[in-house]
């Protein structure tokens, strides 16, 4: 497996790389397998009292030119929120090993769980979405001015092979049809968001696992393809039920939402910006992009020399293309579909 395999390359870079003295690796240190996600491989480094991640990316779902130079570079940026990890050394030249890798602290805690600690996401969200941009060299960030128009693109772009694939579901290739032409018309009111600007910095993959709860500090990690957008991006993701059931099985009950909000705008100082408006506006295109990415993956576990395979994201994937599970999800906002 490559993760066997990764770790002996890593004992080795780590021994005949001057450039990581600094950090304060012995020949003693120890090189354990931490998690993988569909994109990057992560390992765990034990150097006397101090531990790191070794984080090694294998693919990108942005087109960026280093995918893992541009998850340093904002990590760089966002340090000061103190709610997201430091970094401390990135290398992309693919010289030593075929993907771009990443060294970063490490971060004791667990993952989130929606009923104890959605005040600490509030706040954390908070700490992210008031940094002051003109602080900041913002010059590296994907900006989203139309996010709309965007997630139209993006999910024809996703859906591109999966609509033309013989053996999919004739029903489900017509439901996503009806669901792009849908958006598409509908698209227009993404004016609201750039007659009413609000841009922060979006991780933009915000699922449970992604938030690192500590017992004194928290914190907001993978952030492999952040982006400058309407804050509508990250809490629209959220508090929706395809990243709530992702890894947790749980759906948030609209008290549990209201009190979210309450949280966050606190944490902006009272600011609120019609934040609730903005969600709901954002939602039918965040379902389409969770969706479409769904369509696409699914047809990406079929090759047999993708990189990584978690079985459980895969079942996953199955369950959220159920065509009445989809239709349920977009009810509320556009009627039967």
């Amino acid at each position: 497996m490559l993760k066997v395999t990764l770790k002996d390359k890593i004992i080795d870079y780590i021994k005949n790389n001057k450039e990581l003295q600094y950090l304060g690796f012995e020949n003693d240190f120890r090189v354990k397998f931490l998690a993988q996600g569909e994109y990057n491989i992560n390992f765990t480094i034990y150097c006397g009292e101090k531990k790191y991640v070794f984080r090694v990316n294998t693919g990108s779902q942005i087109d960026v030119k280093s995918q893992i130079r541009y998850e340093f570079e904002a990590l760089k940026r966002l340090e000061i929120s103190g709610v997201t990890p430091k970094v401390f050394f990135v290398d992309d030249t693919k010289k030593y090993f075929n993907y771009g890798i990443l060294i970063m602290e490490f971060l004791d805690g667990r993952p989130l769980e929606y009923d104890k600690d959605l005040d600490k996401a509030a706040y954390i969200f908070s700490k992210i979405h008031s940094l002051d941009l003109n602080k900041i060299d913002i010059s590296n960030f994907i900006v989203e001015e139309k996010i709309f128009t965007d997630r139209v693109n993006e999910g024809k772009k996703l859906l591109k092979d999966f609509l033309v694939e013989p053996k999919v579901n004739k029903d489900i290739k017509k439901f996503f049809y009806r669901f792009l032409e849908w958006a598409e018309e509908n698209k227009w009111k993404e004016k609201y968001f750039t007659d009413y600007k609000w841009h922060v910095i979006n991780n933009t993959e915000v699922n449970s696992h992604n938030f690192i709860i500590g017992d004194k500090k928290s914190y907001l990690i993978d952030w492999e393809k952040p982006v400058l957008s309407d804050p509508c991006q990250d809490l629209t993701q959220f508090l929706a039920p395809t990243t709530t059931l992702w890894k947790a099985d749980y759906i948030l009950s609209v008290e549990e939402k209201e009190q979210f909000f309450k949280e966050y705008t606190k944490g902006l100082g009272g600011i609120d910006n019609q934040i609730r408006d903005r969600v709901r506006l954002y939602m039918p295109y965040l379902y389409l992009r969770a969706l479409s990415w769904c369509a696409f993956a699914y047809l990406e576990y079929q090759k047999p020399d993708k990189d990584i395979k978690n079985m459980d994201t895969f079942k996953k994937i199955r369950a959220y293309l159920d065509i009445d599970f989809m239709r349920t999800l977009l009810k509320e906002y556009i009627g039967d579909i």
